[in-house]
């Protein structure tokens, strides 16, 4: 009898195993175990630095100084007091960063066991009831405690930039944008788990880099204010203490993220050979640099402009310029936006986990959308209340694991009859027809598609030309004011970063990175490589199109103007629609490829029209009273021209964002790799560049020195039929410009139709596509859009 009862009990433990490891793949903390080390990165980034760091110039000036930092002697000068304040701030940096390692070393210090969650640490610390009762407690008042503040916070820095841009007409109460913030996170608290976050968190931390920088920037801007004072702020002792104590609690508390550190080191993978501690140890390394950036900088540049004036937010001490605290603000909403989906996910997994694993509620959508939604709800209906305890000194700072990982190991053991190995045999060559039939399938789809439809031609180096050189040359001279060296330079640094692009297309061997997002998803992951690559080149490729769309429309435009002598003036749409009626036939042509002879034909006149500016200035002569200093007369004026012209020099070497799509037309094999005529056709390709940069470059500024216009073309005015001429080349060029920036898209739109929408790949499809993409930039670039045309620029943004 008991033998017969181990068969029953065995199937019991392996119900049990099998339904506890749904459990956990089903919760947010264990679900997903394949983040990569930098996905710690920025989690940790943005589980330590809050908006809190923009009050720290006000704990210093509770702090004071480590030594004297005033102006003046004793009796003249500024009211000086020494104080802890530099100490405290490093020395808390040091500890909070060791603590930190220690927590990342305790996640696995026990063999085969995973301290995934907080309180696991803490069952296996105090017991199984009573490490429960000491961290569940604490973790939820702080992290509870930490998502109601960021609400509030949100909310208030909505507000403000309403107030801003308002200039406090119409007040807004503080609830409405309370829900406008929670409005967001009723959709991202949906996202499962830590590693779908990963897209959010890492722009929550790009946030809170960009808005320290720019309060500690702006206070450089601003300068040492007059009879600034850097002793404490009370008069009395114990006003003094208690400010002090105060100051400390800010700094302490601006260093957080322990109490999320374990679950983010849950997601990511682990074994003996490679355990998560070493990528998950990098990445909290690199946050803490970061950290750094963002509060020393922050901290002691503050306090030295303002001394113990300063306000307990940076921002209000700066007061202006208002688009500078707008966008300050702004970047302070999305940074909290992801800072609250990050302290939720341990919230989300213990409710969660309580209404699945005691409660015996099914692990379902339906579930995890009522206790989120609930969870969100609550916030925002406690946050609005008028409740003076909601408000009261709200702060924007951050305040201050026993989950068994059940590896089923299944072996089928004993013999197989005839019949048995029969029907294996028929399933293994049913999957490998299947298999099979997928593979032609893609290569149907890939012989069908844009970028990997044709891999035998030899066209990269005009193709390279035809992307790099743009109608910005025109813009060099005016450039130039900055120096020889940076564009030079540029040449150099462009041409080395081109041939690791060109290496890096088959560094995988037996793998070709035909597409840029391909190369994104190597090295950030599956997903995350597209969120980061995908919308970036989109943005460069569309705007290229819209830019190119709308010069070619001005071009045309101008050569009517010098032709009819300003007679019967024609609006710039109907020249965008003669543009556009090109491309609508162009576009249909299907790769690389097939657009060679254009591609040519663009290069030889982006060539040609950098020959007719060089060759005119020549002949035009160095003109009287030139002169060639700064064209600004103030400082400011001076840099941000300085700047301006660097983007200038830095847009006219484009090509990189289409350099792996031309690669990928050309054929290649473990003998003949593809990089060998590629880097000969870049290397052509930026001798033409050279050709076309530097003498229009040097010899337009040498000319006409700081007087030289933006375009070139607009200062050598005469003779008329060489600028109609070189208007015209340079409707050419775009015109293929246009086509090799747009191949990249197409190919996303019809991957994704195809691929991902099972259309079928045809050439009435390729026809909607294309002529839906062209008419909707003519629609917007022909629209009388104050934007459209703002200052539009000749060259690659």
């Amino acid at each position: 009898m008991g033998i017969d009862e181990r068969p029953e009990k065995q199937s019991q433990i392996d119900e049990q195993l099998k339904r506890q490891k749904e459990i956990d793949d089903w919760l947010p903390i264990t679900s997903s175990r394949n983040a990569k080390w930098w996905y710690s990165a920025f989690h940790n980034v943005t589980a330590m630095v809050g908006a809190g760091v923009l009050s720290l110039p006000y704990a210093m000036s509770n702090l004071g100084w480590y030594q004297c930092l005033g102006r003046g002697n004793l009796n003249t000068g500024p009211q000086v007091q020494e104080g802890p304040g530099t100490v405290i701030l490093v020395l808390s940096w040091v500890i909070t960063l060791f603590t930190l390692w220690q927590m990342v070393e305790m996640h696995e210090m026990v063999p085969g066991k995973r301290f995934d969650r907080y309180h696991e640490l803490g069952q296996h610390a105090f017991g199984e009831k009573l490490g429960l009762w000491i961290v569940v407690p604490q973790q939820l008042i702080c992290e509870v405690g930490v998502d109601i503040v960021y609400m509030v916070t949100g909310g208030k820095s909505l507000q403000k930039i309403h107030k801003i841009a308002r200039k406090d007409k119409d007040p807004i109460k503080l609830t409405y944008f309370i829900m406008i913030f929670a409005s967001a996170h009723f959709v991202l608290a949906h996202l499962p788990n830590f590693n779908s976050i990963s897209g959010v968190s890492l722009a929550a931390a790009v946030m809170s880099l960009s808005y320290s920088t720019i309060a500690w920037t702006a206070s450089v801007h601003k300068g040492v204010q007059p009879d600034v004072e850097y002793g404490y702020l009370a008069h009395s002792t114990s006003g003094t203490v208690f400010n002090f104590f105060t100051a400390l609690g800010d700094v302490a508390f601006a260093y957080a993220g322990h109490n999320v550190v374990l679950e983010i080191q849950a997601t990511i993978p682990s074994s003996p050979e490679k355990p998560s501690k070493k990528p998950m140890w990098r990445g909290v390394v690199i946050a803490y640099i970061v950290v750094a950036l963002c509060y020393f900088p922050v901290a002691f540049i503050g306090y030295y402009i303002f001394g113990n004036k300063v306000e307990d937010n940076i921002l209000i001490s700066l007061e202006k310029p208002e688009w500078l605290i707008i966008t300050a603000n702004m970047f302070v909403v999305i940074h909290v936006i992801g800072s609250y989906q990050l302290y939720a996910m341990p919230v989300f997994d213990m409710i969660e986990t309580l209404l699945v694993k005691k409660l015996h509620f099914r692990p379902t959508t339906m579930l995890r959308f009522i206790s989120r939604n609930t969870y969100v709800d609550l916030h925002y209906t406690g946050c609005s209340a008028d409740d003076p305890i909601t408000y009261w000194r709200v702060k924007e700072y951050h305040t201050s694991s026993q989950d068994l990982q059940i590896l089923q190991l299944v072996y089928k053991l004993g013999t197989c009859t005839s019949r048995d190995s029969k029907r294996q045999i028929d399933e293994q060559l049913e999957k490998q027809s299947q298999i099979d039939e997928q593979l032609k399938r893609q290569k149907e789809i890939d012989d069908w598609l844009p970028i990997t439809s044709s891999r035998n031609a030899k066209y990269s180096a005009f193709h390279n030309v035809n992307a790099m050189v743009g109608a910005g040359v025109l813009s060099l001279p005016f450039a130039m004011g900055p120096g020889i060296v940076i564009l030079v330079l540029s040449w150099v640094v462009t041409l080395f970063t081109l041939w690791h692009m060109v290496e890096m297309h088959e560094m995988v061997p037996g793998k070709r990175f035909d597409r840029y997002h391909e190369l994104g998803q190597h090295a950030f992951g599956e997903k995350l490589g597209l969120w980061i690559v995908v919308p970036q080149q989109l943005i460069c490729e569309v705007g290229v199109d819209i830019v190119y769309m709308v010069t070619g429309g001005k071009s045309l435009q101008k050569i009517h103007i010098i032709a009819r002598k300003d007679k019967d003036p024609i609006k710039l749409t109907y020249f965008i629609m003669i543009f556009a009626s090109a491309q609508f036939v162009l576009s249909h042509l299907p790769n690389f490829n097939s657009i060679s002879g254009i591609s040519l034909a663009a290069a030889v006149m982006s060539l040609s029209y950098s020959t007719i500016a060089c060759t005119a200035s020549v002949h035009k002569g160095v003109q009287p009273g030139v002169e060639y200093g700064y064209l600004a007369q103030s400082t400011s004026g001076t840099a941000f021209n300085f700047f301006t012209a660097l983007g200038d020099i830095a847009f006219a070497y484009s090509g990189h964002n289409v350099v792996l799509e031309i690669q990928a037309i050309i054929p290649s094999s473990p003998e003949k790799p593809s990089k060998k005529p590629m880097w000969r056709g870049v290397v052509i390709a930026y001798i033409v560049v050279a050709l076309c940069y530097f003498p229009v470059a040097f010899i337009g500024y040498y000319t006409f020195g700081n007087k030289v216009d933006d375009n070139i073309l607009i200062s050598l005015e005469k003779p008329e039929w060489l600028i109609i001429t070189a208007n015209m080349f340079v409707v050419i060029h775009v015109i293929g410009g246009y086509q090799l920036f747009a191949m990249p898209v197409f190919d996303m739109i019809e991957s994704l139709l195809v691929k991902k929408l099972h259309f079928r790949p045809t050439t009435r499809l390729r026809f909607i596509t294309r002529n839906t993409y062209v008419d909707l930039h003519y629609i917007g670039c022909s629209a009388d859009d104050p934007i459209t045309h703002w200052r539009v620029k000749e060259y690659h943004t």
